[in-house]
């Protein structure tokens, strides 16, 4: 399990990635479909629509990453949030991404 945290304030980045959404950032590079509910984990949330959230590990304060949550838990403030490692985490650096 990873722990993460919400990077708040991050909507006007919703459109800029050349993928089309940061959700379809995250299939492209993780190289999955996208889950079929949020992945947080502990407590399991069943919430079935995803979007792609901007998180960053625990720990590392550098790298912004997207994560397939639902919008409750990308809206969360200051809580750390466990979610699965059967999903990736994907880098949100368009440079060294997709752009």
């Amino acid at each position: 399990m990873a722990k993460v945290k919400n990077i708040n304030g991050t909507t006007d980045n919703a459109t800029i990635c050349s993928c089309g959404s940061w959700l379809e950032h995250w299939e492209t590079f993780s190289g999955m479909p996208r889950p079929h509910e949020c992945i947080v984990s502990e407590p399991d949330c069943l919430e079935k629509e995803v979007t792609g959230a901007h998180v960053q590990k625990e720990g590392d304060n550098h790298t912004w990453y997207i994560a397939p949550l639902c919008k409750a838990h990308s809206n969360t403030k200051n809580k750390e949030l466990i979610v699965s490692d059967a999903w990736p985490l994907v880098e949100a650096n368009r440079a060294n991404t997709c752009d």
